[in-house]
C-alpha cells in the first residue's frame, strides 16, 4: 500500500481542486503536497491529475481511484466516531438551485434536523446563470438530463408541469393560452409545448415578462400578473397556502427532472453524506397529490 500521507494528499487535492487548499487543510506547503502527490504517481507508475497551469484535473484512473482512497479513509473516520465519538457535528455542503433550495429544501429543514440532530448543512444557491463556485460541493441538486460526468447522479423522480395563477384567473386553456403569460429562461417545458400539446394551431401571445427561476414565475403569479408554467414540486407550497391554484386540468409531464450529482472529486461515502441522500431521496419518493384546479372543481358536473 502507498504510503498514508501521499494518499491523503492524493484525496485533499482532487477534493479541493488545488495544491494549495489541500496544503492549507493539511498544515503543508504546496510544494510539499505536490511533492507526495507526485511521489505516489510515481509509485503507481500512472498519472492522477493532468495540471494545466494552476489548474488540477484528474485523469480517468484518477477518477477511479478516488472513491477507493475516499471510501478507505470514510471506513476509519466511521471507526474511529464510533470508538471514540465525534468533537464536533459533521458539516454537509449542498447546493441546488434557488428555487429548489427555498421552496423544497428549506420548509423540509426542520424535520432534517429532528431525524439527523448530529449533521449540519451547509446550504449554497445556484441559478441558471452561474458558471460553478470553488466553493467544496458534497452534494450538488441539479435540473436536466443526468448526463453530468463530474460526479455520481441519482435521479430524483420525475413530477408534472402545470399552469398556476390566482384564482380569479382560472380559465380553459383556450383562454389562459390568449395570456398574459410569463415565461421562464432555460425552461425545456415551456408555453410552446403546452400550446402544441393541447391547443395545437393556436397562437402565442408575447410574454408579459420574462424571468430566469420559477421562483420569480410563481411570484409574479401570486400577485396577479399571469399564468406560470412551473414544476409542481415547486409550485406546492404555493398551492397549499391557496396564495396559487392550478389554472386548468391539464399540464405537461417533465421532460427532464433533478438529479442528485455527488462530485467525483469529494468523498461521498462520508456517514453524513450517504445520509442526506437517503433523507433527500426518501422525502422525494413522496410526493403529495395534486390539488385539483379551480376551474375543473367550478365546472364539475355533480
Amino acid at each position: 500500500m502507498p504510503p498514508l500521507p501521499w494518499l491523503r494528499a492524493f484525496e485533499a487535492s482532487a477534493r479541493l481542486g488545488n495544491f494549495t487548499r489541500a496544503a492549507e487543510e493539511l498544515c503543508l506547503t504546496p510544494s510539499a503536497v505536490s511533492y507526495q502527490v507526485r511521489a505516489l504517481e510515481a509509485e503507481l507508475g500512472h498519472k492522477l491529475f493532468d495540471r494545466r497551469q494552476r489548474l488540477l484535473t484528474l485523469t480517468r484512473l484518477g477518477q477511479n481511484y478516488l472513491p477507493v482512497v475516499a471510501k478507505a479513509f470514510a471506513v476509519i473516520d466511521t471507526g474511529t466516531s464510533g470508538l471514540f465519538g465525534k468533537q464536533r457535528p459533521a458539516t454537509v455542503t449542498l447546493r441546488c438551485l434557488s428555487s429548489f433550495n427555498l421552496l423544497w429544501l428549506v420548509p423540509r429543514m426542520g424535520a432534517f434536523r429532528a431525524k439527523h440532530p448530529e449533521i449540519n448543512l451547509r446550504l449554497l444557491s445556484s441559478s441558471w446563470s452561474d458558471s460553478g463556485g470553488r466553493d467544496p460541493i458534497d452534494i450538488d441538486i441539479r435540473y436536466g438530463d443526468g448526463t453530468w460526468p463530474d460526479g455520481a447522479v441519482i435521479a430524483l423522480p420525475k413530477g408534472r408541469v402545470m399552469p398556476v395563477c390566482v384564482p380569479r384567473l382560472a380559465a380553459p386553456v383556450a383562454d389562459i393560452l390568449q395570456g398574459p403569460l410569463i415565461d421562464i429562461t432555460g425552461a425545456v417545458d415551456t408555453w410552446a409545448q403546452f400550446q402544441q400539446d393541447h391547443l395545437p394551431g393556436h397562437a402565442l401571445p408575447d410574454p408579459v415578462a420574462v424571468v430566469d427561476q420559477s421562483l420569480i414565475a410563481l411570484e409574479m403569479a401570486k400577485d396577479g400578473h399571469g399564468y406560470a408554467l412551473v414544476a409542481d414540486i415547486l409550485a406546492a407550497p404555493y398551492l397549499a397556502r391557496g396564495d396559487l391554484v392550478v389554472a386548468c386540468a391539464a399540464d405537461l409531464p417533465e421532460r427532464l427532472s433533478h438529479h442528485l450529482v455527488l462530485p467525483h472529486a469529494g468523498n461521498h461515502h462520508r456517514p453524513e453524506i450517504m445520509a442526506c441522500v437517503a433523507w433527500i431521496l426518501a422525502e422525494a419518493a413522496h410526493r403529495g397529490p395534486v390539488i385539483p384546479s379551480a376551474f375543473a372543481k367550478a365546472t364539475a358536473t355533480p
